[in-house]
């Protein structure tokens, strides 16, 4: 009964957040069936470990959200994003935008880029080149989640969390089970990539196109009559922030505050002075407004994790007596549908794995390592802090914008772990 509480509480927490509720109180309300259901305290839960929880991820990503938020307006009220936009139409026309954005994230992210951080410093061009291209803004979640939160995240060698934990459990390389992951990473891009343009194709059809809004920097004329950076100009504080980031190790926030310097400065001439204290402004509340969102989520996965049905679906994943990478995506893939966290998933459940299936049954640990990353992202839930994230800083509800996103963060990788688990088991 208590696992079925479990299921219930979460069943609320998706449904809620699909209706449009706000995340903090989807959250809050859905982990108090979770505690009173299962007969814990709920005030000394709700105050010891919900609060704390969301506290202390608020805490650890605040200057990471916020400096992002900051760069990306920096980069939007200076023209820099629309000039990039310019000179993408230009060269590649309307027809390859979506190819060459979902590219663009995979390199950053595959760079070793934080998601978040991507997400910040590709999501003012992605604007622009959705307004010169006309395409439905509540494409750019899916889009960006395209590049930066799919086949990136599982191929051999990526720098990303979920490609590095099972390393520290199970004694591999990142470039573990190099090529059924290449064959499914390629995989998975194409189907992307397909289902992308075929969505875009279904808006047009229906005539849906851009929309602006009543809060957002739009300058009357904007890049015809508006003077903008040159384009070498307008990418170097990203590239700035990139090279910071990777080349000199510096912590992401310290890279993005580097980042906002070298846009203060080369931006400087296409900049309202007069207004920068409004703009700064509205970008730090964005990007609080994003951290809070998914904080509240966090918060909540701490509260599951209290949850005695939480350790007894553990068990019971774990002993299904199935095949030993079955049963490994199952366990890993539920219980990343349950906290609403790949990277916390896979830290609770690896020990077990590892101390079950390597011992006894002498599985292949770059097997064990590739299907482990694959499960991860592939019962991604729409509750995952990500993708409220992500929801958030593009202004969108889960009622608006979520379905796309199901099909390139759940449905597609779902098919691919399917995949990946059958290559192992029957080829390799």
């Amino acid at each position: 009964m208590s696992v079925f509480f479990l299921l219930l509480s979460l069943a609320i927490l998706l449904v809620t957040c699909m209706r449009g509720l706000p995340i903090f109180i989807a959250a809050f309300v859905s982990g108090l069936v979770l505690v009173v259901t299962a007969g814990l305290n709920p005030v000394d839960l709700m105050l010891k470990t919900y609060g704390p929880g969301l506290g202390k991820y608020f805490g650890d990503f605040f200057f990471i959200f916020v400096f992002g938020a900051i760069f990306g307006k920096l980069t939007d009220i200076s023209g820099a994003a629309d000039s990039i936009a310019t000179i993408i139409i230009k060269k590649l026309g309307e027809r390859f935008i979506i190819p060459s954005l979902i590219v663009a994230c995979a390199v950053l992210t595959f760079g070793g880029v934080s998601v978040f951080v991507a997400l910040f410093t590709v999501y003012s061009m992605m604007i622009s080149l959705f307004r010169k291209a006309n395409l439905p803004r509540r494409l750019i979640p899916a889009v960006y989640f395209g590049g930066a939160g799919s086949f990136v995240m599982i191929l051999p060698g990526s720098p990303q969390i979920q490609n590095l934990i099972p390393m520290k459990f199970l004694g591999t390389t990142a470039m573990a089970g190099l090529v059924p992951g290449l064959i499914v990473g390629a995989i998975e891009a194409v189907l992307i990539f397909t289902y992308l343009q075929w969505e875009v194709k279904r808006c047009r059809a229906r005539g849906e196109g851009f929309t602006e809004r009543e809060n957002e920097t739009v300058p009357q004329g904007r890049a015809a009559e508006r003077k903008l950076p040159h384009p070498l100009v307008a990418i170097l504080p990203m590239v700035v922030l990139l090279v910071s980031l990777n080349v000199f190790k510096l912590e992401s926030a310290l890279a993005l505050f580097v980042g906002i310097v070298s846009a203060m400065v080369l931006y400087s001439p296409f900049i309202d002075w007069a207004r920068i204290s409004k703009h700064l402004g509205a970008g730090t509340m964005e990007g609080t407004t994003s951290l809070f969102n998914t904080a509240a989520i966090v918060g909540f996965g701490y509260l599951v994790q209290t949850a005695p049905a939480f350790q007894a679906a553990i068990s019971a994943l774990t002993t299904t007596g199935l095949n030993p990478l079955l049963a490994s995506a199952t366990a890993i893939g539920s219980l990343v549908f349950i906290s609403g966290s790949g990277s916390g998933a896979l830290s609770i459940v690896m020990p077990i794995l590892t101390n079950i299936y390597m011992p006894i049954h002498a599985v292949d640990p770059d097997a064990l390592h590739r299907v482990a990353t694959m499960a991860c992202m592939g019962t991604t839930p729409p509750f995952n802090g990500l993708v409220v994230t992500v929801l958030a800083v593009c202004g969108f509800s889960h009622k608006e914008a979520y379905g796309p996103i199901g099909v390139v963060t759940l449905a597609i990788p779902f098919l691919c772990l399917v995949l990946m688990v059958s290559l192992y088991m029957f080829v390799f």
